[in-house]
């Protein structure tokens, strides 16, 4: 009789939460950055400061997306195989978005092209992480 011994459940659910850790981070960085810049356009706008409406719309897109980027990660990393899926998918998709955004002369002052790619910074090692094989060894399909 030949047996293998896998890992049990808690096993697997422990180092999944410990893969997970520096994604998550990096997730609520890029959260906080997000939401920091929709702050600062906030107050300086309550000032008499005008921001041209593509600034707006652009930061506003972007924490929309981090908040999107946190959930998915927080899933993935409760052992959801789906979220993860996402997250390999939509997160290299999001730092292409931002280094075409932050790479067009003349499309955002340099500040937000600054924030931009930071963020971009932010969510490059996510997508590095969650695509290497041995998260996909996490979230191997049961036999």
């Amino acid at each position: 009789m030949n047996t293998t011994l896998s890992p049990s459940p808690e096993t697997v659910a422990s180092s999944r939460r410990a893969a997970f850790r520096p994604v998550l981070l990096l997730s609520w960085a890029f959260v906080a950055v997000s939401a920091a810049m929709i702050a600062f356009l906030g107050v300086a706008s309550a000032t008499g400061i005008g921001f041209e409406t593509a600034i707006w719309i652009r930061c506003s897109l972007v924490l929309a997306s981090a908040v999107v980027v946190l959930a998915i990660a927080a899933s993935a990393a409760r052992g959801s195989r789906g979220a993860w899926v996402r997250l390999r998918i939509i997160s290299p998709i999001i730092v292409a978005a931002v280094v075409v955004i932050v790479s067009i002369p003349g499309f955002l002052p340099d500040w937000v092209r600054l924030e931009q790619a930071l963020c971009g910074l932010l969510l490059l090692p996510v997508a590095i992480l969650v695509n290497l094989p041995r998260m996909r060894a996490l979230f191997a399909p049961k036999a």
